[in-house]
């Protein structure tokens, strides 16, 4: 509770601004650095410093608070209707907090003008207010981050000029940039995130993530060439050593590859004994179906960005529960024939239309791709041999 109460202490003082010396008041960004023990921490965090010891404030306000145990939380949170909401704690018990969580802490302190500071109190004073406390939170457009970018510009007016963008990049790539060291979150994420993460982005786009402002305040100035960033210093360094290595399970290229291969001999083995496979192929098609129906609903129902159009979908989709639900069938229908034969020119077209699809797809997919193609390759087959005058054998 005690940030609870301070977050009552910080609305009062915070209130008549004109009465309140801003003059000694020190404003910082405050930036977790990226680290793995969860999957929201990989991408770092931010968080606004407001410190003054004639005064005795030590306060940090942190827009990334949110409520885990909310209901539907996660059903919530993929619909894209998270709310997340601004905290107040002291300095000293925000560094407590991720000391225990292993994190590295850089604290930068702004060049902010009294004038831009009393506007800084006004900007917190209206966000404390009970109506505006909890918001609607976005990762790519209104975030913990953005927050405070928004902040700090509206404190700085336009006298706040960033550095040149270097080099054209995308949402996609800059999350590519944090999730590199787990290919299987970055094949995931892949698979939600439609083409419009592959759009050219601008600059200032570019600071929905932490270490993204971090860096560019290092290279902004103000007026006369002055730096927005007075000094930085590393609050809390981080003690242990990540000796984590990637291990051959850990790539989905590379089980793609191995799962391909046994389906590529079974396959074999079946065609030579005349069996039909069901078994062994109803996995494959349920676990499409099951991931076509998130990918469809996160492309036709989420409020998350990006997220639609998803040519993924071509490849997965729910309609491969219709060949799931084969196996349940004691003979081969035609209908079934019509799906197979759709489903193997879908799988054909995205493959050779690789590199002209208007959506970046994940290396990763080839392997599963071609796993649903030899299923319904071998399921035609199986037709043009038998057509309807055997049985499923379930084998």
């Amino acid at each position: 509770m005690r940030h609870y109460l301070f977050y009552i202490l910080v609305l009062l003082i915070s209130l008549p601004v004109k009465a309140f010396e801003t003059k000694n008041l020190q404003v910082s960004l405050l930036t977790v650095m990226p680290r793995s023990n969860e999957v929201y921490t990989i991408y770092g965090h931010t968080a606004l410093r407001i410190y003054d010891p004639e005064q005795q404030i030590d306060a940090v306000f942190n827009w990334g608070t949110f409520d885990f145990n909310a209901p539907y939380f996660l059903y919530r949170f993929i619909k894209g209707e998270t709310d997340y909401f601004l905290s107040v704690t002291d300095y000293e018990h925000f560094l407590y907090a991720y000391s225990h969580g292993d994190a590295t802490v850089v604290e930068q302190i702004l060049n902010i003008t009294p004038e831009g500071k009393e506007k800084l109190f006004q900007i917190l004073s209206l966000n404390l207010r009970p109506e505006n406390v909890m918001y609607r939170y976005n990762f790519l457009f209104d975030n913990c981050t953005t927050r405070i970018r928004d902040i700090i510009e509206n404190c700085t007016g336009q006298s706040l000029t960033y550095p040149e963008q270097t080099k054209e990049t995308t949402f996609r790539k800059l999350i590519h940039s944090c999730t590199k060291p787990y290919p299987w979150m970055t094949f995931g994420i892949d698979l939600l995130i439609g083409s419009g993460a592959d759009s050219v982005i601008h600059f200032r786009q570019e600071l929905f993530l932490p270490l993204h402002l971090k860096k560019a305040l290092d290279r902004s100035f103000l007026p006369h060439s002055t730096p927005v960033v007075i000094s930085e210093k590393q609050v809390l360094t981080n003690a242990s050593k990540d000796t984590s290595k990637l291990n051959f399970g850990d790539s989905p290229l590379v089980i793609g590859c191995i799962i391909f291969l046994v389906y590529l001999i079974i396959s074999w083995a079946g065609w030579t004994k005349k069996r039909r496979l069901n078994v062994v192929f109803a996995p494959l098609f349920f676990a499409a179906g099951a991931a076509g129906c998130l990918i469809g609903f996160v492309t036709l129902f989420s409020d998350h960005p990006c997220t639609s159009p998803n040519w993924n979908l071509l490849w997965l989709h729910p309609f491969h529960w219709i060949a799931f639900s084969e196996c349940f069938f004691k003979k081969t229908y035609p209908f079934l024939f019509g799906y197979h034969t759709i489903n193997l020119g879908l799988l054909f077209i995205v493959l050779i239309a690789w590199h002209w699809l208007p959506q970046v797809l994940n290396t990763a997919n080839i392997p599963y791709i071609l796993c649903l193609g030899l299923a319904s390759g071998y399921k035609l087959l199986l037709f043009g041999r038998y057509h309807t005058k055997f049985g499923c054998n379930n084998r």
